[in-house]
């Protein structure tokens, strides 16, 4: 069975599985249109005989997987009932839904099966920890960990008032996000982050939790330490970077 990714549109889940299936019977409803009258057009009927022309797919039907209450899930459609659609059927039907829902649709499907062909550890912590898209603005660190960092670092904390010391920086990429999830994963989100956007806007739920436990975690050593040395050093010794990180990680992140 696939995992099952909601991503929001417009404060609306829509539902995703790994391999780019979407969950057409969900997004229509959302359009208050109904799924087979998209199906049912010759348009469409058109479009999918030359599709598994191409493909070399000899059942059409394989393209549409229904699942309804108590039946046995397919590998296609996840634990979700509804009618699933293949990627290349996805965003043409997106599109007649809505033309902006329909470019979002194709940009979340590339980017599904883009991480898809990561290393299956790095493609795994991927669908754990990110997200697609972006998420709206919330805050996320307290101010009493920005005290904390600079009760060790001796500066200041204004409310980020004409920004934050530079460390403050520093050490959340060094002893936050760095210590949440590998280094490929944190590439892969930076490379996708936008100018404005917060790492955190991309974390999933499990992301989240783990990023609020690491900054309780680190605020604490902070309080408790003398300096930035000292803080420094009880850092190193409460997250060692050990061999089986990844492994642990994601069993944080499961859980």
């Amino acid at each position: 069975m696939n995992a099952i990714v909601k991503i929001k549109y417009e404060d609306y889940d829509q539902s995703f599985d790994n391999n780019g299936w979407f969950n057409a019977t969900e997004a229509a409803k959302r359009f208050k249109k109904r799924t087979n009258d998209w199906i049912n057009l010759a348009e469409t009927k058109s479009y999918i005989q030359a599709l598994c022309e191409y493909m070399g797919i000899s059942e059409p039907k394989s393209l549409i997987k229904t699942k309804r209450g108590g039946s046995t899930v397919t590998s296609q459609n996840g634990n979700a009932q509804g009618t699933w659609l293949h990627p290349k059927l996805a965003v043409p039907f997106a599109r007649w839904l809505d033309s902006r829902f329909g470019v979002w649709c194709d940009l979340q499907i590339d980017n599904l099966l883009r991480t898809n062909q990561a290393p299956p550890s790095i493609q795994d912590m991927i669908r754990l920890m990110l997200l697609p898209t972006a998420t709206t603005w919330e805050k996320r660190f307290p101010d009493s960990y920005y005290k904390a960092l600079a009760k060790i670092t001796g500066t200041k904390f204004n409310n980020h008032i004409g920004g934050s010391p530079a460390i403050f920086g520093d050490i959340t990429n060094k002893w936050i996000y760095r210590i949440i999830m590998p280094k490929e994963v944190v590439s892969e989100l930076r490379a996708n982050k936008r100018d404005g956007e917060k790492m955190h806007q991309w974390l999933t739920n499990g992301g989240e939790y783990m990023l609020s436990k690491q900054i309780n975690a680190v605020e604490v050593i902070a309080n408790s330490s003398i300096d930035y040395q000292d803080f420094t050093a009880r850092c190193y010794q409460a997250f060692p970077q050990a061999k089986g990180q990844l492994r642990l990680v994601m069993q944080e992140c499961i859980a």
